[in-house]
């Protein structure tokens, strides 16, 4: 039997995978939640800029006319 290389019993008799959704999460909740958790921090980063560029160069201290060709101060 092919066993699991993270905690050696994720796999049955024959290499068959276990059905025991539960357990599968009980034991690789972290290769689960932490690449979850980088995707949704990933997608309210890029949620957050595209609010706030909303007031990108409006600002009274920071406020000026962009040269001509020259690029936004921030994506």
């Amino acid at each position: 039997a092919v066993n699991c290389p993270w905690c050696g019993r994720c796999a049955g008799p024959g290499g068959a995978v276990m059905v025991n959704f539960a357990q599968v999460v009980r034991d690789h909740w972290v290769h689960i939640f932490v690449p979850l958790g980088f995707v949704i921090g990933c997608y309210l980063d890029r949620m957050n800029d595209e609010k706030l560029s909303a007031f990108r160069n409006k600002s009274l201290l920071y406020r000026r006319e962009l040269k001509p060709g020259e690029e936004v101060t921030w994506r």
